[in-house]
């Protein structure tokens, strides 16, 4: 099983003593602060907040493959982390002590890294600018960064990264190849969004039904099946609301991005953020960090997403006409 595969000792002993290596140095010298500080460029309010304002007001095309890029990297962490089951590296080893901090956002399973996937957008961006090889470096490096920041403070191993990264790698293709079919006719998008929808479905019935080892650890479970599969669900919401919302607009109700000037680029940007602020932090508050109806996870943060990618652009239409 993979389960077993990847939490086996010869496997996992060596990335343990690579963690070790790291809190040692991370003891003696310091730098959580500042990885902490990197590890928040793998978190969704910085990425969502990149996208929408590349998406609304530098480059609809791009926008859409950015959101593409991270659903797909966000659908694959899920399915991957409830298939393998993984338990964090302070689980494994109870040597490893993470940063406090970092543990606040570091629940559930372990494989693959979410902020890593979640940083994909950065990937993204290298590979927009490939043609300008010290931008598309400075990209390339900050997602590293961000990547190694999981296993600086402790809260990932080595394979963890290193799947996002390579399900990150394929899906620059795969989605780039995918826009490019789309693009040849718009209601194609209509196509691979009805295939995405499918796919989350499924993702989310197979997380829903599955079966989670549940073991102990001085009689406290060590990671709750219902609080994994909670935050699958709320996940699952939310990547359903970009696609749905960037792939609806592509199709029906694409936007101008290249004729309107800074102020209204700047307007765009501020009317989107400002009520996108409150948004996230109800999420945040309220459904994230709760107990909801998994009715309720799934459809609270696909509301906001859709919002995002889909009712607001909706209105530069409308404005325009």
């Amino acid at each position: 099983m993979l389960h077993e595969f990847l939490s086996g000792s010869s496997w996992i002993d060596p990335q343990i003593d690579y963690l070790l290596f790291l809190q040692n140095i991370r003891l003696q010298y310091g730098g959580e602060g500042l990885f902490m500080g990197i590890t928040k460029f793998g978190e969704f309010f910085i990425s969502t907040v990149v996208m929408c304002i590349v998406y609304w007001c530098i480059d609809f095309k791009t926008g859409v493959y950015l959101f593409g890029i991270n659903v797909f990297n966000l659908l694959f962490a899920q399915i991957l982390k409830l298939s393998a089951c993984v338990y964090r590296p302070w689980v494994l080893c109870d040597k490893v002590h993470p940063v406090e901090a970092a543990m606040r956002t570091a629940s559930g399973y372990s494989f693959p890294s979410g902020h890593t996937a979640i940083g994909s957008v950065w990937a993204g961006l290298a590979f927009v600018f490939r043609k300008k090889p010290l931008i598309s470096a400075s990209f390339v490096i900050l997602l590293l960064l961000i990547a190694f920041s999981r296993n600086y403070v402790g809260v990932h191993t080595p394979q963890d990264v290193i799947a996002a990264l390579i399900v990150i790698v394929i899906s620059l293709f795969v989605i780039n190849s995918l826009i490019n079919w789309c693009e040849k006719d718009r209601n194609r998008y209509l196509t691979a969004l009805v295939w995405f929808d499918i796919a989350i479905l499924a993702a989310t019935v197979f997380v829903l039904f599955k079966n989670y080892p549940i073991d102990y650890l001085n009689g406290a479970v060590l990671v709750d099946p219902h609080k994994a599969v909670y935050g699958a669900i709320l996940n699952g919401g939310w990547i359903a609301g970009l696609i749905n919302g960037a792939f609806l607009c592509a199709a029906k109700f694409p936007f101008d991005t290249k004729n309107i000037g800074l102020k209204v680029k700047v307007m765009r940007v501020l009317c989107g953020i400002v009520p996108l602020i409150p948004l996230y932090i109800g999420l945040e508050e309220y459904i994230y960090q709760g107990d909801q109806p998994y009715v309720i996870a799934f459809f609270a943060p696909f509301i906001v997403a859709f919002f995002i990618t889909g009712l607001y652009p909706m209105c530069f239409k409308f404005i325009k006409n």
